[in-house]
């Protein structure tokens, strides 16, 4: 095929040499300013976070020292670590943006337990439950497993308080647990705290003895401890016997503390 391109248009031809490259010119100073300002920002950012979140933690060391609310002092504390992180995690969620990728958590319910899921949804739960599961699941690393814990936590909050003003079925509870992700049997965990008629012994026996994380196992002996009433004799030797069995409840734990406690409960 011939080459038919005959150079510039005749106006730019045309025109005096000193005027033929200055639009190139420009645009290459207008386009390098707009690839360099958000990386700029983006530096700036992240080290007011680095600051801000060090300020805080030696405020809160100084704290320790002097009369000051402990409630108050553990929030500074928390907020300084999160500023700490807070670039780790930025980059996290910008690869998850880029990558379109999202956990449908209340999809992953329905499949299961489609009543529970369209409860959940009925109450506006859903976009919010998908979204922390979506930063639960890619906060990876031990540097970030105390705020992968603050998030299953709020999952947990929200599904409880779901339970306290609807009724869920047990039996898809109950199937949540044993057909579900890690997330979700821990989010079944948290709709029996909310509601304890949906407690059911045996799925505390297995999430005691064959927890999926830490989290699960948590909230599994804060449900035995505190729906020991509801249990029958023979449900609590069962659960008593789990716990002494458990290897994953490994002393100076928030889980060894509730081990203790219910160690200390009359059978």
């Amino acid at each position: 095929m011939p080459n038919t391109y005959d150079g510039p248009p005749t106006a730019a031809r045309n025109a005096p040499p000193q005027f033929q490259q200055r639009a190139p010119i420009e645009r290459q100073r207008k386009s390098s300013w707009l690839d360099q300002a958000p990386r700029t920002l983006d530096v700036v950012a992240r080290a007011a976070c680095l600051l801000a979140g060090a300020a805080l933690l030696v405020t809160s060391i100084v704290a320790l020292f002097a009369d000051v609310d402990q409630t108050s002092l553990f929030a500074v504390l928390v907020a300084g670590l999160l500023l700490l992180i807070m670039p780790t995690i930025a980059d996290r969620i910008r690869k998850l943006r880029l990558g379109r990728f999202e956990v449908q958590l209340v999809r992953q319910i329905a499949a299961s337990a489609r009543g529970a899921a369209q409860t959940l949804q009925r109450l506006g739960l859903g976009r919010e439950l998908d979204a922390y599961a979506t930063v639960y699941t890619e906060l990876r690393g031990p540097e970030l497993s105390d705020v992968r814990g603050m998030v299953l936590d709020r999952i947990v909050d929200r599904v409880a308080g779901a339970a306290r003003v609807e009724k869920f079925d047990k039996d898809e509870v109950r199937t949540m647990f044993t057909e579900g992700t890690p997330v979700m049997r821990v989010l079944a965990l948290g709709l029996m705290e909310g509601d304890p008629s949906l407690v059911d012994a045996a799925v505390l026996h297995e999430a005691v003895s064959r927890s999926s994380s830490a989290n699960e196992q948590y909230h599994a002996l804060r449900l035995v401890r505190d729906q020991w009433s509801r249990l029958t004799p023979p449900e609590r030797s069962n659960l008593r016997s789990a716990i002494e069995a458990s290897s994953q409840i490994e002393p100076g734990t928030a889980r060894h503390r509730l081990a203790d406690e219910i160690r200390m409960l009359t059978v």
